[in-house]
């Protein structure tokens, strides 16, 4: 592999994560080899990234934007859960009050960027969602970072899209996920 593009959600990875498939062995190689889900959103680092000197691209955005991100979406209790965190499943009532749940989300935010921090600096590169698609800067390091040599893939580097949540909307992810493990 390549690299991994981690994110907590909310950040643009899919599309960045489909994008790299096409220059590089990474998420979704690993996913279809190894039948893995939501491996881009791993809490912390495992052990075999240190010992194996994974590179990963860390995507950041500020936690409050990937919060109104997520809840768009209505991915807050699944995220919660894909951060390690039971506790909204198993008690749903507690967190009908959204600032509770807010509050919990946001914590756990901090916790999954303070995990990667640990992560060795050489092996990591930290991209701000709000540069990735504004600042070519952005895609260079990534270039870089990989050690690529097809320039297409500064020239093909894909425009930002937001997202038309109409009632015909379908989540890239959830799509993403459906049609690697072929749900």
């Amino acid at each position: 592999i390549d690299c991994l593009i981690i994110s907590p959600g909310g950040c643009g990875s899919t599309n960045l994560i489909k994008y790299l498939n096409k220059y590089c062995k990474s998420n979704l190689y690993f996913e279809k080899k190894y039948k893995i889900f939501a491996l881009g959103h791993l809490y912390k680092p495992p052990p075999s990234f240190f010992k194996n000197k994974v590179k990963i691209i860390l995507l950041k955005r500020n936690i409050n934007q990937i919060y109104k991100s997520m809840k768009s979406r209505g991915f807050i209790r699944n995220a919660l859960n894909t951060y390690g965190d039971m506790f909204p499943f198993l008690y749903i009532n507690i967190f009908k009050n959204q600032k509770n749940l807010k509050n919990k989300f946001l914590n756990n935010l901090r916790v999954f960027y303070s995990n990667w921090n640990t992560y060795p600096k050489k092996q990591i590169l930290k991209i701000n969602y709000d540069d990735l698609y504004k600042k070519s800067s952005e895609k260079k390091k990534i270039f870089k970072f990989l050690n690529l040599n097809n320039k297409n893939f500064l020239n093909k580097f894909p425009k930002h899209k937001k997202y038309k949540k109409d009632k015909n909307f379908v989540d890239p992810s959830t799509a993403l996920m459906k049609k690697i493990h072929n749900l």
